[in-house]
């Protein structure tokens, strides 16, 4: 456990939604409550400004769909820890909050009796969580499958064709700096400190998967 509070951003277009969160997350004492709202605007908006450890995330609000939302979080600040909390539990749903870069995804259904473990594994343990639903219906299965962004794969398919930062960056279509905000937290996620290292890495996770 972290010393510090957890800090929570609760974004659920149902006021009756956002008061259940709410009152789970009451028993928990590491984690605080720093703000809430039901759209995506007000997501990205609450996210730039109060800098949440992590937002829980509805997958239907008024104004855009969740992963519509992640994709602008994470072109934003791609290391921000997303939890889709959501009503739906088809495999298109969470695959596509997984492919821009949601950490977890956890049902409404499940959530009484596990969010709070969820969002103490995404932040004290740095990695991704999956509630049992999730895992079924989308067939994840190993970490480094559950892990991995849209991006972030995309990142890597150009390490493997020994690419320089700014051939990554211009092929990619961000900038360098964001580039190398992205090698960074992938070297932390595989615990690696080396580009060579990673670059191995990323030629044995790609070659196991399908797209």
């Amino acid at each position: 456990m972290t010393n510090t509070l957890i800090k929570v951003l609760i974004i659920d277009d149902y006021v009756e939604g956002r008061a259940g969160i709410r009152k789970l997350l009451s028993t928990a004492k590491d984690m605080v409550i720093i703000g809430e709202g039901g759209s995506g605007s007000e997501a990205i908006e609450q996210v730039a400004i109060k800098n949440p450890d992590i937002l829980l995330l509805d997958m239907e609000l008024p104004d855009q769909r969740g992963d519509i939302v992640m994709r602008s979080i994470h072109e934003m600040q791609p290391d921000m820890k997303v939890l889709a909390v959501s009503s739906y539990n088809d495999r298109d749903y969470i695959l596509n909050m997984i492919q821009h870069g949601a950490a977890g995804y956890i049902t409404k259904d499940e959530a009484p009796a596990m969010l709070i473990d969820a969002i103490r594994n995404i932040i004290n343990q740095s990695g991704s969580w999956f509630s049992p639903q999730a895992v079924k219906n989308s067939t994840l299965t190993s970490l480094e499958q559950q892990a991995l962004t849209k991006r972030e794969i995309q990142i890597l398919q150009q390490l493997t064709h020994d690419r320089s930062v700014e051939e990554i960056a211009a092929a990619v279509g961000i900038s360098k700096k964001l580039v190398e905000k992205y090698l960074g937290l992938l070297m932390k996620k595989f615990e690696t400190e080396t580009l060579d290292a990673l670059k191995q890495i990323a030629h044995r996770i790609l070659s196991q998967r399908s797209f």
